[in-house]
């Protein structure tokens, strides 16, 4: 009975009523083995809400809770009830099932109520009743102990301090100068030096090892970490690095790298090197997160994280920028063919318009709008090959050379593929250029010639491709 008891409080039940026998059965060998069902007693009284008299056997519903009062059932059965004299009954709970009550009902260690409901109409369930230990179960408290002490008071004693001072120094001495830490066939050497990382010297004993602890910090090589990791070598060859990985998997995905988390846990970037493609990657997947090379704190080599490369620079606002010169020993292919330059424009101009020297200000473009006009000065280019000088909002990319798509217009003349082109009365359109003069000494007026079409334009209005030759 006792067995039982201290059972039932071990799993954190609470008994109303008489303790569950312990069942004997035999087990191999010929062993008894005691299983204790999770079933309780209860005993309670029923007077019907009709003032009928019970029948002879009552259906009704054990629920037991988290609170007095309220709350969802963590636990139901079902059972037919046979009602004494005087409304009384006694009930095995848990019986309805072979496995009884549930153990995580009790497990938490808090309390837990009782309520019944008979099941004859108007019915309500019956105020609940506290469950509570059986006395003499409280004694399963010492299941957590060992003879009423906690596991910590059985901790085994530093063996250097049960020896005489003397043998301590000697097993230390031994261990600073790499030999053995105790006698040959013993097994009880555990001296070392404080803040060292044990190390087996031989099968059985104990010494120190390269590694030390430092407060939070690891050394290898050094007392004294910088870091949290803080490996220290002197290798005047070269030949260690001081830090290798290395993955031995020949898998196609197989990596050998590192990785980096933020504050959060969420992992922000990875640095690795593929056993199959032999690829060094860096892989910043953090959000917003960028890639930046820095030399002596500035930025020498930076990846934005929309994508942009900057050298020099570490907010490039292009796919490529460079703060400062650019030598080039090849060339420098680009898909379109035209050179273009950012000249301040009077107003916004469209990409195709013929635009001339802009006599009201200086080193400003505008529109072009008479014929053969001297001061012409290119077209405006809507993809360069090559752009010189600084964006500006108030600037146009203007094109002196080159392929470049220019608007044109026919009504004063069909276009010929070889046709010379010169600034036309539509403002912003180039026309056909008529030379001047009488039989074969007849030529195109200087400096007022834009360029060449390379595309036919019969009739109308038209964008064609012309090669800018300002001439």
């Amino acid at each position: 009975m006792c067995k039982a008891i201290a059972f039932c409080v071990a799993l954190g039940l609470f008994v109303v009523g008489v303790v569950p026998a312990v069942h004997a059965q035999p087990a191999a060998g010929g062993t008894v083995v005691t299983a204790v069902p999770r079933m309780m007693w209860f005993a309670g009284v029923y007077r019907p809400a009709d003032g009928l008299p019970p029948a002879p056997v009552e259906l009704a519903t054990f629920s037991i809770y988290h609170e007095d009062a309220g709350g969802a059932a963590m636990w139901q059965e079902t059972q037919n009830v046979a009602i004494g004299s005087g409304g009384r009954f006694n009930v095995l709970v848990g019986s309805s099932t072979s496995d009884g009550l549930p153990v995580e009902l009790f497990t938490a260690g808090e309390p837990r109520w009782l309520g019944v409901r008979f099941h004859r109409t108007g019915e309500a369930e019956q105020p609940r009743v506290q469950l509570s230990s059986v006395p003499y179960a409280l004694k399963a408290i010492d299941a957590d102990t060992l003879g009423g002490r906690p596991a910590s008071a059985y901790a085994l004693a530093d063996p250097a301090a049960l020896r005489p001072s003397g043998e301590v120094a000697a097993v230390n001495a031994a261990v600073g100068a790499g030999g053995a830490t105790a006698a040959a066939g013993s097994s009880t050497s555990t001296a070392g030096t404080a803040g060292h990382l044990g190390m087996f010297t031989d099968g059985t004993n104990l010494g120190d090892s390269v590694a030390v602890q430092f407060g939070p910090r690891i050394g290898i090589g050094t007392a004294t970490p910088a870091d949290y990791l803080h490996i220290a070598f002197n290798d005047q060859f070269g030949a260690f690095t001081g830090l290798a990985v290395q993955n031995l998997s020949g898998n196609v995905n197989a990596a050998s790298g590192m990785l980096f988390y933020d504050q959060n846990g969420a992992l922000a970037q990875f640095q690795g090197f593929s056993n199959v493609t032999h690829e060094y990657r860096i892989n910043n997947i953090a959000s917003g997160g960028s890639i930046n090379f820095l030399l002596g704190g500035s930025s020498k080599f930076a990846v934005a994280s929309n994508g942009n490369i900057g050298i020099g620079t570490s907010a490039p606002v292009s796919k490529l920028q460079v703060a400062g010169d650019v030598t080039v020993d090849g060339n420098i292919g680009a898909k379109y063919q035209d050179v273009a330059e950012w000249v301040d424009a009077a107003a916004p101009i469209e990409a195709g318009t013929v635009v001339i020297v802009d006599p009201a200000s200086p080193n400003r473009v505008k529109a072009a709008s008479r014929a053969y006009d001297t001061r012409v000065a290119g077209a405006v280019s809507r993809q360069p090959g090559l752009v010189l000088g600084e964006r500006r909002e108030d600037r146009a990319m203007v094109a002196q050379s080159g392929r470049v798509r220019v608007k044109a217009d026919a009504r004063y003349g069909a276009i010929h593929i070889g046709d010379l082109l010169v600034t036309s009365p539509t403002e912003g359109y180039a026309m056909k250029s008529k030379p001047t003069g009488a039989g074969k000494k007849a030529m195109h007026r200087p400096g007022t010639v834009l360029g060449k079409a390379l595309e036919a334009l019969p009739n109308g209005r038209g964008e064609i491709l012309v090669l800018l030759t300002l001439q």
